[in-house]
This record gives structure tokens, sequence and C-alpha cells, in this order.
């Protein structure tokens, strides 16, 4: 069983996110503490430095479908909501994988935290992302057109160390909750 830290950045068409039209411009994704309790490094695939979304996804297919679905398991915030279907549509629309999304969400292993994290937040989704000092990032879009590629890889490393910090305080901590069940 692999766990591996996931987020995609998208350049947005519309005033917000949209998994059914957004593109994405980045996949970052990293192992999470192997059998030595270490990480492996954070690894962004860039369109950019990739040429195209298209050869983006191609070399990440490559890491995340495998014969075995335990290979890689996502682990991230609105996996569910966001990330996993824009990928799935990407996939689909670049004509390199046509799977099906019930099927893939069905067998398929994914930990997305975002609910952990609403019920910290007392039930209101409002604000839940204060909780990992998440940045939104409404400005990946204007960086992205400015071709300030820096700023969003310091933007993706932050949030990766973030989110990271997170799942494993909680898969530390969370144990100790169902004594109290």
């Amino acid at each position: 069983m692999t766990e591996y830290y996931l987020d995609i950045e998208t350049c947005i068409e519309g005033d917000r996110p949209d998994p059914l039209k957004d593109r994405i411009i980045t996949i970052q994704y990293q192992r999470l503490d192997d059998c030595r309790g270490e990480n492996g490094k954070l690894e962004i695939l860039t369109e950019w430095d990739e040429g195209s979304e298209k050869s983006m996804l191609e070399k990440f297919r490559d890491i995340f479908i495998t014969n075995n679905h335990f290979d890689f398991i996502p682990i991230g915030v609105n996996l569910y909501g966001y990330d996993l279907i824009v990928i799935l549509k990407r996939f689909k629309a670049h004509g390199i994988l046509d799977i099906d999304p019930f099927a893939f969400f069905r067998d398929r292993p994914v930990i997305d935290i975002k609910p952990i994290l609403v019920l910290i937040n007392r039930g209101s989704f409002r604000g839940y992302t204060d909780i990992i000092k998440k940045e939104h990032g409404t400005k990946i879009k204007e960086w992205y057109n400015n071709r300030n590629y820096e700023k969003i890889i310091e933007y993706i490393t932050q949030e990766a160390q973030s989110i990271i910090k997170a799942y494993q305080i909680l898969k530390e901590d969370l144990p100790e909750f169902s004594k109290k069940i």
C-alpha cells in the first residue's frame, strides 16, 4: 500500500473552478512515509516543462494508473470534489484513458481529508482550509498568464507541506478517537 500526496493546479476558464472545463497546468505528488518513516521528494509535473497538458498527463498516467490499485493511493483535500474529476476528464479529453468514473471511485482507494477538516471546523465548510493554513489558489491564473512560474511552484510547495503535515497528524491522532466511541 503506497500513499501519495496528490494535488493539481488548474487554469480556470470562468470566475470559479469548474472540474468539467478547467485545464490542468500542474500535477504534484509525493510518496508518503515508507517503512523508514521518510517521505519521498515532491514531484511537480508542469505543462510548461512537459510541453503540453497532454504530455504531462501521459507522464502522470504511467505513475498513477497501474494494474494494482494500491500502488498509488491518492491523499489530499477535495480529491473527490475536484482533482480526480478533472484528471479523469482531461485523460478522456486527450484520448489518453477513458475510465468509468463510477468504477474508479468505487474500486480505487482514496483518502480525501476534506470531510475531516470540515468536521474539525465544527461542520462548517466556510473556512475549513484555514485549519491547514491553505492559501486560496486565486492567484494561480494570474501567475500562469504572466509566466510567473516560480510563484506557482512556491505556492505548490507550501501547500504540499501544509497538507502532508495535517494528514500525518490526523493519521497519528485519529486512532485515539476510536477509543472514545
